[in-house]
């Protein structure tokens, strides 16, 4: 199936040529919210609609806390979507978040480790475990398969 006859494409063209819409990244978000919400196009203009107010509230929040970055705007976006539009809520869970990567990245730092699976493992563990360097070591190498199999 080509984009051109994509029923997916066409309404997200359509939707973006009612709305008044442009860009790449626009075409993407409304590709994504069809995916999600189906063919309709009045649910994908509520889903739209649901996703600006989200995307703004979350803005305003950068801007007060001076934050920056599109990761930053995604996990507000899904602290949002998850907490409502409580900003103190919102403001101390991401903080919360951000204590726990900044952790995670220097014992991923202490051991070696690199990348984003290896930090939402650790992630995962401290949320289990707690700040405990030794705990978190003990629960990684009990994650790992090659690191718990010994054949002696």
């Amino acid at each position: 199936m080509t984009e051109q006859t994509d029923p997916k494409v066409e309404l997200a063209n359509r939707f973006m040529s009612q709305e008044g819409l442009e860009g790449k990244p626009t075409l993407v978000k409304i590709k994504k919210i069809i995916n999600s919400v189906g063919l309709d196009i009045e649910k994908v203009k509520e889903a739209y609609l649901i996703d600006k107010k989200n995307e703004e509230f979350a803005k305003e929040i950068m801007d007060s806390e001076d934050l920056k970055g599109v990761p930053i705007l995604n996990s507000l976006k899904n602290f949002i979507i998850k907490l409502g539009y409580d900003k103190e809520e919102i403001i101390k869970e991401y903080y919360i978040l951000k204590e726990k990567e900044d952790y995670a990245n220097q014992i991923m730092a202490d051991m070696g480790m690199k990348g984003k699976s290896a930090r939402l493992k650790v992630i995962r563990i401290i949320e289990t475990v707690g700040f405990d360097k030794r705990k978190i070591k003990t629960g990684l190498l009990r994650s790992t398969i090659n690191s718990r199999i010994v054949h002696h």
